[in-house]
């Protein structure tokens, strides 16, 4: 027994139906994903914020006794903290350009959903091609 050909309307309402089934899986994807990148960002922060804490404590204990060391044996307590702050100094800026680099929007854009996008726009393409 033969199938009945479906109607151009029913055909019509099916794929709009699967369009838009497809549309709200792709924002679902978009949103778990920006979900996610926000979840991973904020974990970031707060290791960083415990890690720059406990660094900057032993930090400042550290510069203490180099300024303190080296002024008794130059003789200058302001030249002795200024040879021992330079260096950190450096790599303090260092690390806020390369971290602030990381964090850029262009990280946080969500790959997958566009790849998934263009992927589902090609085989469209390519049904109604056929």
């Amino acid at each position: 027994m033969a199938r009945p050909t479906p109607s151009l309307r029913s055909l019509i309402s099916e794929g709009l139906r699967h369009g838009g089934d497809l549309v709200g899986q792709e924002l679902e994807l978009m949103r778990r994903e920006t979900d996610g990148n926000i979840r991973a960002i904020l974990g970031l922060v707060a290791r960083f914020g415990t890690a720059l804490t406990l660094v900057v404590a032993a930090l400042v204990m550290l510069f203490v006794a180099l300024v303190k060391g080296l002024a008794a044996l130059i003789g200058s307590e302001v030249l002795a903290a200024l040879i021992v702050g330079t260096p950190f100094a450096a790599v303090a800026l260092i690390l806020t350009v390369m971290g602030t680099r990381r964090m850029a929007r262009s990280n946080l854009l969500p790959r997958r959903f566009e790849r998934q996008v263009g992927k589902d726009a090609a085989l469209v393409a390519n049904q109604v091609a056929d």
